[in-house]
């Protein structure tokens, strides 16, 4: 007896299928588009009146047009198919999977209608509608049908192209968004990311347009409907969606070569047995701001939009699939951390090496490796292989590009954190003396309060530098591989004046600040993920501003101090302080809610 795929009464699971939002799932109708060589795609976005009651008009339907090549009959019934399509297993372009089209349209409407034709030839018309499909208890497909496109969409569309397809989603019920003051910009920007290589070389126009359904006729919100501008992590690209200026200039410059094949078959010994056992390499490009935008600050309109765009982009044959951290940022609070940029760019014979998922919306194999994982890895593991040394090359590039942003300040109060002489430091201008703070993590502030009870000798001992050496390896997992580095830290540690150094970690959700007694000198932990670092201490470093940060570390400096004479009360002073922490970060919701 013959099982069907799937069971009618259960069809509805379809539509739960991972698209985030509506823009990700309009980016695959982008992709089938643009692999049919169209060079022109409108997005209509129609309004109608509310059923609700309520006298405003929300987004109903969503039409995607394109003068592609169009389909025939038999590929367009492929088409609407889970699993259809015409391009698995390619190794070259933007389709793969045969998902996009029933995949991401229904994750948005019940029902979704497909027309298209070629030049000379009639349209062709299909549709999957899931209620009917439960109401009858049938999982065919209609059969495809010569049948005119809707008229107001003829209309909107006049002179229609000579050959092309509409995709329109009806009554839609998952929009993110169904305000269409609120759901152009929704879609404008990261479709402006995610295409921004098409459009930036002008293979392909995107436009959004928006009408509304007035009972007898259509009008078009002119002021609403636009062109998607390219938007480019790297900022390198001109002509942008960001503000102007910025939006004609670029405001990043390459970092050295800018773009590094990987693995480089003309590189070293391991590049190129890596190259051999692939075959193939893809391209990593890296940026890093100009002096004069990163000094415009983190507190900038330039500076929040850099934030925005923290972390490495992720690019398939020319489409972005992710922005993310993938585990290269370790301090989210490092103001470095939103200067320089990465690309990485592949092919689809790359896929199973990041581990493309079918909505192309996540590489789940790509990230920073740790050493676990690579002393997991067998020696006839190429993926893994090919991980573990594109994180090591990517993790490279990311410090050197910090040491030269960290030296674009050298010299200037608040801006130094040890220059490019000293990578990765944390000594910082206290009271008109720049402090080396040498080797010692990023994130490191040091506090001069004096203490009379100092004695060099008695923290010579072993025992102390073992305590020192501890808490560095806990807090700063890449002192693992280096010991160089790490006794550095130590030995500045012990020759250093102040007897209070503040660190800015992540600590987790519940903590406030939590303090590590090692020798005579104090290392105050204060949480990078706790609310009031991101509303008050963040921003003041943004700006580069040490004046207004010094109160705040005294502040910290005194809390401290005034815990440790407490002795016998320690157990209290630990849960008040647990307490505290939940309590201000409520405190901060509510005024934020107020405000």
């Amino acid at each position: 007896m013959a099982v069907h795929y799937f069971d009618p009464n259960g069809v509805e699971s379809l539509r739960d299928n991972g698209y985030r939002d509506t823009a990700m799932a309009l980016a695959e109708l982008l992709d089938n588009s643009i692999q049919a060589n169209a060079s022109k795609i409108e997005i209509l976005l129609i309004e109608r009146l509310s059923k609700t009651g309520r006298r405003e008009f929300l987004v109903n339907e969503i039409v995607v047009v394109d003068n592609g090549d169009g389909m025939d009959e038999r590929t367009l019934e492929t088409s609407l198919r889970f699993g259809g399509g015409t391009r698995h297993g390619a190794t070259k372009g933007l389709g793969k999977f045969g998902m996009g089209l029933p995949n991401s349209s229904a994750s948005q409407c019940p029902r979704f209608e497909v027309y298209s034709w070629r030049k000379g030839k009639p349209t062709f018309f299909n549709y999957f509608d899931f209620k009917e499909i439960k109401t009858n208890s049938s999982e065919y497909l209609p059969d495809v049908a010569e049948q005119n496109i809707p008229a107001h969409i003829e209309q909107a569309m006049k002179p229609l192209f000579k050959s092309g397809t509409v995709v329109r989603w009806v009554d839609c019920d998952k929009l993110i968004l169904r305000r269409a003051n609120k759901l152009v910009p929704h879609i404008e920007w990261p479709l402006g990311r995610i295409f921004r290589y098409f459009i930036s070389n002008q293979q392909v126009e995107i436009k959004i347009r928006v009408l509304q359904d007035n009972g007898s006729s259509y009008s078009e919100n002119f002021s609403l409907s636009k062109t998607i501008k390219p938007v480019d992590p790297l900022f390198l690209m001109t002509d942008t969606q960001l503000p102007i200026p910025y939006g004609n200039m670029a405001t990043n410059e390459p970092w050295q070569d800018g773009d590094y094949l990987f693995p480089d078959p003309n590189g070293d010994k391991d590049n190129k047995a890596l190259f051999e056992k692939i075959g193939d390499s893809i391209k990593v490009r890296f940026s890093i701001a100009k002096k004069e935008i990163k000094r415009e600050g983190g507190n900038s309109q330039i500076g929040g939009i850099y934030r925005e765009f923290m972390g490495i982009s992720i690019v398939r044959a020319g489409r972005e699939i992710k922005l993310d951290e993938f585990g290269f940022i370790g301090e989210l609070g490092d103001p470095l951390n939103r200067w320089w940029k990465v690309e990485i760019d592949f092919e689809p014979n790359f896929d199973l090496y990041f581990g493309l998922d079918n909505t192309k919306q996540n590489v789940h194999s790509f990230r920073k490796i740790v050493d676990k994982d690579q002393l997991e890895r067998d020696e006839d593991d190429i993926q893994l292989e090919f991980i573990c040394k594109l994180s090591e090359f990517i993790e490279l590039q990311i410090k050197e590009m910090k040491i030269h942003i960290d030296g674009m300040d050298a010299g200037s109060r608040g801006g130094g954190r040890g220059g490019s002489n000293n990578p990765g430091n944390g000594g910082t201008d206290y009271g008109g003396q720049q402090e080396d703070s040498g080797p010692f993590p990023s994130g490191a502030v040091v506090v001069p309060l004096p203490d009379e009870d100092t004695n060099q000798e008695e923290e010579e001992k072993d025992e102390v530098r073992e305590e020192l050496k501890r808490w560095l390896l806990l807090r700063y997992p890449e002192y693992d591989n280096d010991n160089a580095k790490l006794n550095l830290a130590i030995d500045w540690f012990f020759t250093t004046e102040y007897n209070q150094l503040i660190v800015f970690l992540q600590l987790g959700a519940a903590e406030f600040y939590n303090y590590k007694p090692i020798g005579h000198r104090t290392i105050i932990e204060i949480n990078t993920q706790h609310d009031f670092y991101l509303e008050f201490i963040r921003p003041i470093f943004d700006e580069n501003d040490m004046n207004k940060i010094d109160p705040l570390l005294l502040l910290f400096g005194a809390m401290v101090e005034a815990e440790k004479e407490l002795v016998s009360y320690q157990q209290y002073i630990t849960r008040f302080r647990s307490q505290f922490a939940v309590k201000l970060n409520n405190f901060i919701l509510d005024w934020k809610d107020k405000k």
